[in-house]
């Protein structure tokens, strides 16, 4: 694959029925921290959100090589989150109880990066396998698991499988939506997963997006923006179906739903909870392109709000650090236009960002230590998304720093 393509094509239904929604101009992707001597050979490519008219998948269009995405430098590091490593601990407590997950059973997560998920499974004697593209493949490696560093597809569950048999269960969290080829990755799902075998997803959920305006959550690794409606048909289509369905509050990116997968006439019963999804969607007015292009023009109000209280904030010659390096605060700052004159540094503690600068804005990436020793009175939390457990937890807020929080509302706290 060359590094970039343009898709004409539903990638659920295949339909050519798409319209534009919201264009956010040209961006690097947003995981690709970069030296400061390495702006000149920076590339940016478009991000722009399209519709399907025939399923409602809200989807990208412009597709970036998964190499380029998730290969050698990808530096999103799941673990240096303690809220995101709670979080999955009660996911894998649940998966263990209600599926009775026991000694000599194969887990498989998708896209294990650095081992979080995997590290949290607790019962003795099993088989946790993961599947990582990138270099974090060889920090889960030490965690124990056996990692299959590849992009997964149906080649990659039959080695697992001739390995370690078939999966118990597999999860894909924050992983589903951002994969191209998906047709191929649901053909290893649906081999890996064998007649019992029970599929785990979690990811944004795109009502939340909508009517939270989210839209620094756009970036190229995020392809789609799923609701169950173009899911479920896309699954079934597939020969899998959704047997239950909930909201987390919390997840990779923000609020989620997880959704519980089997094959087709599986063994679990399928709850009411999914034809109460259905029904929410559909008086949300899921096929309403009204609901999209309003929610477009709340997005551009947002960007005039936010940088209203930054410019604000500059003109009273108040210094303003950054807090978190997430991958959505990059499409944050580039659709707003903020570099170093407005944000003046960041601080993250993911030391594979450290010491690097911000794509497209180019602001530095210092350490929580050397943040602290500056003092800025306020910061732009980009990682909103855990707003909470920053507030109670942070050293910064501790010693009286505020943050100035763009999304979903702004506001400035505590």
């Amino acid at each position: 694959m060359e590094d970039y393509i343009r898709r004409t094509h539903c990638r659920y239904c295949e339909s050519g029925k798409l319209v534009s929604i919201l264009d956010l101009g040209k961006h690097p992707p947003s995981d690709s921290f970069i030296y400061s001597d390495e702006t000149q050979t920076e590339k940016k490519y478009p991000l722009e959100l399209f519709l399907c008219e025939n399923c409602f998948l809200l989807q990208l269009m412009d597709v970036i090589s998964p190499t380029l995405l998730f290969g050698e430098e990808f530096l999103y590091q799941s673990s240096t989150s303690t809220a995101l490593r709670n979080h999955y601990t009660h996911l894998t407590e649940m998966l263990t109880r209600r599926f009775e997950i026991s000694s000599g059973d194969t887990v498989v997560d998708i896209g294990c990066n650095d081992g979080i998920i995997l590290n949290t499974f607790k019962t003795e004697g099993l088989n946790t396998v993961g599947v990582e593209p990138s270099e974090l493949a060889n920090i889960a490696r030490k965690h124990g698991h056996y990692i299959f560093r590849d992009f997964f597809n149906l080649d990659c569950a039959k080695s697992i499988i001739s390995s370690f048999g078939h999966a118990k269960v597999i999860t894909a969290t924050n992983v589903f939506p951002h994969v191209d080829q998906i047709r191929g990755f649901v053909e290893g799902i649906l081999e890996l997963i064998g007649t019992k075998g029970i599929f785990v997803i979690e990811a944004s959920y795109m009502p939340d997006f909508i009517d939270k305006i989210l839209f620094d959550t756009i970036y190229h690794e995020h392809l789609c923006y799923l609701g169950l409606t173009p899911l479920k048909q896309f699954l079934e289509s597939m020969g899998l179906e959704v047997f239950d369905i909930e909201r987390t509050s919390l997840g990779a990116s923000g609020p989620a739903f997880r959704i519980l997968i089997q094959k087709y006439d599986g063994q679990q019963p399928v709850s009411s909870s999914v034809e109460r999804f259905l029904f929410f969607e559909k008086q949300w007015g899921i096929s309403n392109i009204r609901n999209y292009f309003d929610f477009a023009d709340n997005v551009k109000t947002t960007k005039t709000n936010i940088l209203n209280l930054l410019n604000g904030f500059k003109s009273s010659n108040v210094e303003i650090g950054g807090y978190g390096a997430p991958a959505k605060g990059n499409t944050l700052l580039n659709y707003l236009e903020v570099d170093q004159s407005l944000v003046s540094y960041i601080t993250d503690n993911n030391p594979l960002k450290q010491g690097k600068i911000t794509p497209g804005s180019h602001i530095p990436v210092i350490s929580d230590e050397e943040f602290l020793q500056k003092k800025p009175t306020h910061a732009l939390l980009m990682a909103w998304n855990y707003l909470d457990f920053f507030l109670k937890n942070s050293e910064y807020i501790q010693q009286g720093g505020k943050f100035i929080v763009p999304l979903p509302s702004i506001q400035i706290l505590p």
